[in-house]
């Protein structure tokens, strides 16, 4: 840099000793840290209302129908957002600035489909409307009944098994199904014991399509879902007492659907400019996707989701930009990731958690951006704030930056389980101490009526900033974030949840 550094004022003549050692010590401290408050003020500065008009346009625009998770349209996006980190100059990670992800699309087979005959006293064939086929079973098997209990004895080599479940114990007997076909059953039967429509529920459930990453674990076996009340009364009785029955064999007939698709994350970074702490990450993210084309509302069948979520990923691509544009950049690396598949159960980023092109255990931070464009003027919640140091952080960010105009909050819908329903999810269940920025739910949540001229984009633009001054602040720290003890053996260790 040439020329006089900004904000140094020269030592006046005739200053005291005690006034010259303070000035000298000021001067050889202050230079490259106010040419850095003044670089930073002007990377902020690039994060604008207008930008941000023109980013959540592109990506909630009526072209883009919906982003659904996969779709060719979810696909263009990720490539806008690649470009522009190509743009920027952030790098590519792994070759590419897309990370390409399995997807198996699955559901029950239709109900004649399915076939569930027991031969018995009261027995014949079960109605198929009260057989459900569970997705990766598939085939014919028949064999002895023989009831099983979580827990218990493996049933006889070639028998169907049969269990009880409970609908609080539904996903423990479904977990304990491949335990079950390894003890040496030919098909198992869950028998939920439950009101009709619960039983009903679950059927719309697994006959609705069903997105998971990489394929669903074939099971080589038929297993399926009975209503409990469609079961012979002996047999009924002999499974809420868990004593075994010699009384009937069983033809189990199942089939599921599956189809192969894949989506992509795109990510793009920033190597820090510290060679001791380039090797450690903050994580920004925001989801790209949405859900689609659904139900008409006047006419409008396109679900644009301008807030949930072109409103965070926005963001992502203006803080992007904001940090590239910086001479010197933070002296952690800067990742940025934009996933798909949120809206389909956090898809993108429980893939990349898993396959993760930064260590997550070099990974200090995760902050994530969902729906920030709508609600409160002046308000921001940030969970996640109390489980680690982070909160702390931001919080001093916040008195130290009162001209962004902006409060933070704690969660106030504990009860709507939104930590659970965002991606910084994935990166808290790994160890990574997390933030997730949020102004809430409203009338056009998941409706067609989410659109881009409802957003508050200056208040958006605030908030974005405010991301910024957050994380160059967790970059340049000499010590990582830590987490709260409690809230980690919570979150991680899975400890009182």
């Amino acid at each position: 840099m040439k020329g006089k550094l900004p904000g140094i004022t020269p030592i006046p003549p005739g200053a005291r000793p005690a006034a010259l050692w303070a000035a000298l010590l000021a001067l050889a401290a202050s230079p490259w840290g106010i040419y850095a408050q003044a670089e930073t003020a002007a990377g902020a500065a690039t994060i604008t209302a207008e930008d941000l008009r023109l980013r959540i346009g592109a990506l909630a625009h009526d072209s883009m129908r919906g982003r659904a998770t996969p779709s060719p349209e979810l696909d263009k996006a990720a490539h806008h957002i690649a470009r522009r980190f190509e743009e920027f100059g952030l790098r590519p990670a792994a070759g590419g600035y897309l990370q390409e992800y399995p997807l198996t699309a699955s559901r029950a087979g239709a109900p004649g489909r399915q076939l569930l005959a027991i031969d018995g006293p009261g027995g014949g064939t079960i109605d198929p409307s009260d057989v459900l086929s569970v997705p990766g079973a598939r085939g014919q098997a028949v064999g002895p009944l023989a009831v099983v209990t979580p827990g218990g004895a493996d049933p006889p080599a070639g028998a169907v098994a049969v269990m009880r479940v409970t609908p609080e114990a539904t996903r423990r007997g479904l977990e304990a199904v491949r335990g079950i076909l390894d003890g040496g059953a030919v098909a198992v039967l869950l028998a939920v014991d439950a009101p009709d429509d619960y039983f009903d529920g679950m059927r719309r459930f697994y006959e609705r399509e069903r997105l998971s990453v990489g394929m669903p674990e074939e099971l080589g076996a038929p297993v399926a879902l009975v209503r409990a009340g469609a079961l012979p009364e002996t047999l009924r009785t002999a499974l809420a007492s868990g004593a075994s029955t010699n009384a009937y064999e069983a033809t189990v007939r199942t089939h599921s659907e599956f189809r192969e698709e894949r989506a992509y994350n795109t990510i793009g970074w920033i190597e820090g400019s510290d060679p001791d702490l380039r090797g450690e990450f903050v994580v920004f993210t925001a989801h790209m996707d949405h859900v689609g084309v659904g139900r008409p509302v006047d006419g409008d069948s396109i679900y644009n989701g301008a807030d949930d979520d072109a409103s965070g990923t926005a963001a992502v691509i203006e803080l992007a930009q904001a940090f590239a544009s910086l001479e010197t950049s933070p002296r952690r690396s800067l990742v940025f990731l934009a996933v798909s598949g949120e809206e389909r159960g956090l898809l993108g980023s429980a893939w990349y958690a898993e396959n993760p092109l930064f260590p997550l255990g070099a990974t200090v931070a995760n902050l994530n951006i969902d729906m920030i464009g709508r609600n409160w003027r002046d308000t921001v919640v940030a969970i996640g704030a109390d489980e680690s140091t982070l909160g702390a952080t931001l919080r001093r960010t916040l008195r130290e930056h009162p001209e962004l105009g902006l409060a933070m909050i704690d969660d106030p819908w504990p009860e709507e389980n939104f930590y659970f329903r965002s991606d910084h999810y994935n990166f808290a269940r790994k160890g990574v101490p997390v933030l997730f920025f949020f102004t809430g739910t409203h009338e056009d949540y998941h409706g067609p009526n989410d659109e881009p001229d409802r957003i508050l984009y200056d208040k958006t633009a605030r908030i974005t900033r405010l991301i910024f001054h957050l994380g160059r602040r967790i970059a340049d720290a000499d010590e990582r974030p830590e987490w709260d003890p409690a809230a980690y053996r919570r979150v991680v260790g899975g400890v009182g949840r």
